[in-house]
């Protein structure tokens, strides 16, 4: 056995954790979790659910003797070449590297398309303005004028948080300087851009 080195973090925790009855004196397990940037179906469907706007996807395309129903999720899609019905979404999807399942493997490494398509890319900037029918912009923009609580139910819809003091503060002053609408619909586009929302911690 080696030796016994206090304050190493493990001990300290373990010493924690056996004095709250937790273990009971086994041994602790620790689990560890790298981030990990979601994969490109993962991505889509969380731009879907952040912006409220739910595609629909039809999988009938030529040759085709019984066509697949419509879909609106790209975790539903039965093929990486779909959806054929939509050639910037496909376009998308491959950006962020989902393979083929053939030839090419996923990849999950960044790259300057990456951030170019989740800047300018019609299926993003189509779900992030006032304007654009059934958004979260839209429908928060119609129930609020409140700057604080537009900026709190952007968080909560696109990172799942709330957001910290400093977030706040800054999100209310461009939410001053822009206005209600520009200044929701630039804080939506702001936090889809956000590392933390490509990436699973």
């Amino acid at each position: 056995m080696g030796a016994h080195h206090p304050g190493r973090p493990d001990d300290v925790v373990h010493n924690v954790l056996e004095a709250s009855g937790k273990f009971g004196g086994a041994s602790p397990k620790f689990i560890v979790k790298f981030a990990r940037r979601l994969d490109a179906e993962e991505i889509h469907d969380a731009i879907v659910t952040a912006t409220g706007i739910i595609p629909r996807y039809t999988m009938d395309f030529a040759g085709s003797t019984n066509p697949l129903p419509p879909v609106g999720w790209a975790m539903q899609l039965p093929d990486t070449r779909e959806p054929r019905s939509n050639g910037q979404v496909t376009q998308f999807l491959n950006a962020f590297g989902r393979g083929d399942r053939d030839l090419t493997m996923r990849n999950s490494s960044g790259s300057i398309l990456q951030a170019l398509n989740m800047m300018n890319q019609n299926f993003v900037m189509t779900r992030i303005h006032a304007n654009n029918n059934g958004s979260n912009v839209q429908r928060l923009l119609g129930a609020t004028s409140d700057p604080l609580e537009i900026v709190e139910e952007l968080y909560l819809a696109t990172l799942s948080r709330y957001p910290s003091s400093a977030e706040r503060i800054v999100a209310s002053a461009v939410m001053r300087q822009l206005g209600a609408r520009r200044g929701a619909e630039s804080l939506q586009w702001a936090l889809l851009n956000k590392l933390e929302f490509l990436f699973s911690y």
